[in-house]
């Protein structure tokens, strides 16, 4: 079932109304069943896999809590973690394990990759939720949580349906007091409102945008053989546009739809294309997913006794003041490698994702005592140089886009290599306009971004009152009228503009496909 679909708004529809005709401590029930009830529309594997995930994570956070002794405790720990992440890499990076996999597909009857196992249990979304839970089962460990005695609340937490497929990733204890929230929550025409304009503003950048954008990137990259010099650049941008909307609309859909039940999920995005260095746009960019590799990945890893000691041998070795980066830099390529593999197992992926992010940020790092000393003489605190430095994160960022939007390394090579070839297809409107991208798509396409680029904008600009600097507050703030007005025009705008219909299928999000 699509984010984007008709068939998950009459889902969404049915789950509202009957989560709030039915007495307030059923409510949570109601989002259990509609949870387990997305899962198998999803598919039987996807059902099947967060199942035995749901309960790996309760087994896991029984095992690894306080009661125990440190040794029991770490091996549980270790044991269901690594089931956990082993179960992601076995069946999501099938492909890169290469002959293995081909071997283990034998045993399901596959001949030569035909029906291969690996190839159709792939659920959705299992980068997400397997996070989510390894979350859960170390927070058990740490002892910042008690572990969970009831399985179905551990369940509701693994298998919660708005965000199953893409995240916004959350902890058991911030989820955990939202779902406890329900038993409180009021039916309130402002909200409903409020989360419907979320939905649509996310069908919006989806279907209006990111499916409009992808019939140049699909082009481009399928034939960079002839889609040469600025074919390759304005490729790229375009798949800018398309991935930001795409995952972004998806994310304003799972909050959305949070909202009006009542429950708050955290932001995802941040105006990301506004950031002035890499560093900043990780903070604005997959907001979650970096916050949980930062607290499970990259702060255990610093505090370990092997970077420990490479820390103390790096400070006897180059002085304290730059011994004490030596083992940062260590755990930040580790962190980055993750990031990348996260994405896909692939090289390109870990490029892309993750290795080019490491050089660029450390980079920075060691640049920094330089552009100290630079940024007073040359004016950095006026508007045009914060324009360059949001114009250069932003190419910064196309670079590793080329990698993550190519299938191989070999081929995402090919694409830079094609931008100084000559002998292509001429970049004229006759050529361009042969991907489906015509003048009144162009218009509409342009349009609909400058809208988002003024969402954004208006989001980014400081104010006194940080809370309220979203476009939904500001038109809250106009009066119910005037944000019906808005959400009228914003469906009626996908109605129109939206590139769905007979013949046509929404495209998966991105990420979910991660």
């Amino acid at each position: 079932m699509s984010l984007v679909s008709a068939l998950f708004l009459v889902f969404v529809a049915a789950v509202l109304l009957l989560y709030y005709v039915v007495p307030k401590s059923f409510r949570i029930w109601v989002v259990m069943l509609a949870s387990l009830v997305f899962a198998g529309f999803l598919g039987f594997y996807t059902l099947v896999f967060v199942l035995i995930s749901a309960v790996l994570c309760y087994i896991g956070g029984l095992l690894s809590g306080a009661g125990r002794s440190n040794g029991a405790r770490n091996a549980a720990t270790i044991i269901t973690v690594v089931i956990n992440i082993a179960l992601l890499c076995a069946v999501k990076y099938y492909n890169v394990i290469g002959s293995a996999s081909e071997r283990l597909d034998l045993l399901f009857g596959a001949v030569d990759g035909a029906n291969s196992f690996f190839k159709y249990a792939v659920p959705v979304g299992m980068s997400f939720y397997v996070l989510q839970t390894t979350g859960y089962i170390l927070d058990c460990r740490w002892e910042k949580i008690t572990p969970e005695k009831n399985f179905f609340k551990v369940l509701l937490f693994s298998t919660y349906f708005p965000q199953l497929m893409s995240g916004p990733m959350n902890t058991y204890a911030s989820l955990s007091a939202e779902f406890e929230k329900t038993k409180e929550v009021k039916f309130s025409i402002s909200r409903i409102t409020d989360g419907a304009v979320r939905v649509a503003w996310g069908f919006f950048k989806k279907l209006v945008i990111a499916d409009r954008a992808a019939m140049v990137v699909n082009m481009i990259y399928a034939d960079h053989v002839n889609f040469t010099g600025w074919y390759v650049p304005l490729g790229v941008f375009f798949f800018a546009i398309q991935l930001y909307c795409d995952f972004s609309g998806c994310m304003e859909v799972v909050i959305g739809v949070s909202h009006m039940l009542g429950i708050e999920l955290p932001e995802n995005f941040n105006c990301p294309f506004f950031s002035k260095t890499v560093k900043e746009y990780w903070r604005r960019w997959h907001i979650t997913l970096g916050a949980w590799l930062r607290d499970y990945l990259m702060y255990p890893v610093l505090k370990s006794a092997p970077l420990i000691k490479i820390g103390d041998w790096s400070k006897a070795k180059f002085g304290k003041k730059n011994g004490k980066k030596v083992p940062t830099y260590i755990a930040l390529l580790i962190l980055w490698f993750a990031v990348g593999y996260w994405h896909g197992g692939l090289w390109n992926y870990v490029i892309g994702s993750g290795i080019l992010h490491f050089v660029y940020i450390v980079l920075g790092m060691v640049f920094e005592p330089l552009f100290k000393k630079i940024r007073p003489k040359i004016g950095a605190d006026k508007l045009y140089f914060r324009i360059f430095q949001s114009l250069r994160t932003f190419v910064l960022m196309l670079t590793g886009f080329v990698f993550f939007r190519s299938a191989t390394v070999k081929d995402a090579i090919d694409m830079y290599a094609a931008i100084f070839r000559r002998g292509g297809v001429a970049l004229n409107w006759a050529n361009f306009s042969s991907s489906g991208m015509d003048l009144k798509n162009l218009i509409v396409l342009i349009a609909a971004v400058l809208v988002v680029v003024l969402v954004d904008a208006y989001k980014y600009v400081p104010s006194e009152d940080e809370k309220a600097k979203s476009a939904i507050a500001f038109l809250r703030s106009k009066g119910i009228v005037v944000l019906w007005a808005a959400f009228m025009f914003i469906t009626v705008a996908t109605l129109i503009f939206g590139m769905y219909g007979m013949g046509y299928n929404a495209g998966s999000f991105i990420y979910a496909t991660i």
